[in-house]
């Protein structure tokens, strides 16, 4: 294409993408589906945004545990998502907050805090959310949302089960009360065997009474589910209140959990009973203050290291797969990179309420959706609800007690873990039992960022194996041979090809390409290097069958002794005489063996009468 017809594609792109009314819209979907909102739709919305305001407020508090910082920053997180979501985002099931699996990637990257607690530094993680949000926004301007594309299923399932497990693991020491301090799956079970003599009956008695409530409220919701399923428009009314009641209470098992819990440490405390059960603490109260993120804390880059990549991909990721699900099921559309900027922009706002990096929740996500909300104005709900427990109900979270916190996270990651995934594949593909596994067990030692980069790592050598090795025929039926490869040839089949090749020098070669869509810069030169060879032995090599996208690589490579044929029957008639003379004049090179043998028992003969006229002398 001339660099001409290059400047106008590109200028065209530039004003598509800038100066078009459309393309605005689409980067504010708020524009699309706010003029058509009806009054009846926000019954729905506050109903939704509501009863995902009584999930998130626990699971904030919990989340920001297992990340390590102060209890109240799981709730700074859990708000702004909520707003900007609304304005930027095109899904109207995804609500945006802390999950589990960013915060345990969250608390692989700070400074711990010099008060000996086991809490990192909250400057660093909301550094962090501001650069995932630049780098977020960055990668969707530019339609890098593909990127994720390479990290297959079979790597987030071994990723997402072994952050549960360990997660779910290193809550077990709050269940039962005990205290030390581990980064990651081995150490947590090494410890909890040495301390388990510490256990505190107390927290533990807590702790499993508020898991048997979680599963007793769980079955509750799902049961009420179906029937509310199954009524009709002329179910009497009151019968519909009281599963609908029966839903919500159950929907809600992680607010009640914990209200009651604290009600439990509350009664104690009044009581005198003070330091029975491990509570949470002071948590501050009113809500955050609107700043901007500290760039003058002390080696940022040295603390945030990879997570600068890591949390952006799987944030975007998590995201992502869940909009696009809920998409599918409620019949609407998505576009990944308007997620890519939305979730970005989430990340960038919160990061100026001190929050740290957040996205998607598949278990929050899957609860607005049932609640059948209309519109993503019922985020707003959900924010403005965080917001007033911060303004008004933080003295209450000082009676939490940590096992029943602890309780929350166990019961809201164990359904994390997918057992099934390792069935399926050892039935469908064992081969990628290896990818699975290559993430899942480094995930478990060495954290759950190095196994998921192992993992990437192990599976894009697998993607690119059929690459090294594929498939070939080759066919001998004709004067000149025929090499078929059935798949493209990458630069990792460079060296068989050229081994190949090599093999079948003794005549001239015919290589069919019919199925070669594109080759690189490392195949050409390989097969200039096969000429060269080919031709100094007096033999040639012809390519027949090539399309249109690799005959221009190879017109511009400009390989002098690499003859290209529209057909293999043009190849094999123009190459056929050749090859029938180096057949007639050395047929399968026997002149050479017989001179090499004769050379070798002429030199044996020399050897001998040597040896003996020398015995002789001597």
């Amino acid at each position: 294409m001339p660099p001409g017809r290059y400047r106008e594609k590109m200028t065209s792109a530039v004003k598509d993408y800038v100066f078009s009314l459309d393309t605005w819209r689409d980067r504010f979907p708020i524009t699309r589906w706010l003029p058509k909102y009806r009054p009846n739709n926000i019954i729905n919305d506050v109903i939704a945004g509501l009863t995902v305001g009584l999930t998130v407020i626990p699971q904030g508090l919990a989340y920001a545990n297992i990340a390590k910082l102060p209890l109240v920053y799981g709730l700074y997180s859990a708000f702004m998502g909520c707003f900007v979501y609304c304005i930027f985002g095109m899904s109207k099931d995804v609500t945006v907050g802390p999950t589990a699996i960013m915060s345990l990637l969250v608390a692989d990257y700070g400074r711990p805090l010099s008060t000996g607690a086991d809490l990192n530094d909250p400057t660093y993680a909301v550094l962090l959310a501001f650069f995932a949000g630049v780098i977020q926004i960055a990668m969707g301007i530019l339609h890098l949302g593909f990127v994720t594309n390479y990290i297959s299923s079979v790597v987030i399932s071994g990723f997402t089960s072994a952050s549960a497990v360990t997660i779910g693991f290193g809550q077990i020491k709050n269940i039962l009360g005990i205290q030390f301090h581990s980064d990651v799956f081995t150490y947590d079970f090494l410890n909890l065997v040495n301390n388990i003599g510490e256990t505190r009956w107390q927290d533990a008695t807590l702790g499993f009474s508020c898991i048997i409530v979680l599963i007793v409220l769980r079955l509750a919701k799902n049961k009420s589910q179906h029937i509310i399923n199954q009524m009709t428009s002329s179910s009497p009314w009151l019968q519909k209140a009281k599963w609908k009641a029966l839903w919500i209470l159950g929907t809600g098992r992680n607010a009640v959990v914990v209200v009651l819990a604290s009600g439990v440490s509350f009664t104690l405390d009044n009581y005198g009973y003070d330091g029975e059960l491990t509570i949470t603490g002071n948590v501050s109260s009113g809500l955050p203050s609107f700043a901007v993120p500290d760039f003058q804390a002390d080696g940022i880059f040295t603390h945030l290291r990879a997570g600068l990549a890591i949390i952006p991909l799987i944030g975007f990721l998590e995201s992502i797969a869940i909009a696009k699900g809920f998409a599918r099921q409620n019949g609407y559309r998505v576009e990944s990179n308007q997620e890519l900027i939305c979730l970005g922009f989430c990340n960038l706002g919160g990061s100026f309420a001190s929050a740290y990096p957040v996205t998607g929740s598949f278990s929050r996500s899957a609860i607005n959706s049932q609640s059948s909300v209309a519109t993503p104005l019922g985020g707003v709900f959900t924010g403005g609800l965080v917001l007033f427990a911060l303004a008004f109900l933080t003295p209450a979270f000082n009676y939490i007690p940590k096992a029943a916190l602890a309780a929350v996270i166990i019961f809201s990651v164990v359904f994390m873990f997918d057992y099934q995934i390792a069935i399926c594949l050892w039935r469908i593909n064992k081969f990628e039992l290896l990818t699975l596994m290559a993430t899942f067990l480094p995930s478990l030692h060495l954290g759950v960022e190095y196994g998921t980069i192992i993992g990437i790592g192990v599976d894009l050598l697998m993607l690119t194996f059929h690459h090294a090795k594929p498939s070939v025929k080759v066919d001998r039926t004709n004067t000149v041979p025929i090499v078929c490869y059935k798949e493209g040839l990458r630069y990792p089949a460079s060296d068989p090809l050229q081994t190949l090749l090599d093999r079948e020098i003794t005549t001239s070669i015919v290589l069919d390409m019919n199925y070669i869509n594109r080759i690189d810069f490392t195949i050409v030169e390989g097969l200039r290097e096969t000429a060269e060879s080919f031709n100094k032995r007096g033999k040639r090599i012809a390519a027949a069958n090539v399309r249109p996208a690799v005959r221009r690589m190879l017109n511009r490579a400009d390989i002098r002794h690499l003859a290209v044929y529209d057909s293999v029957e043009e190849a094999v008639q123009t190459l056929a005489p050749i090859a029938q003379i180096n057949l007639a004049t050395d047929p399968d090179g026997k002149c050479v063996c017989l001179f090499v043998c004769l050379f070798v028992c002429l030199f044996v003969c020399l050897s001998v009468c040597l040896f003996v006229c020398l015995n002789g002398y001597l």
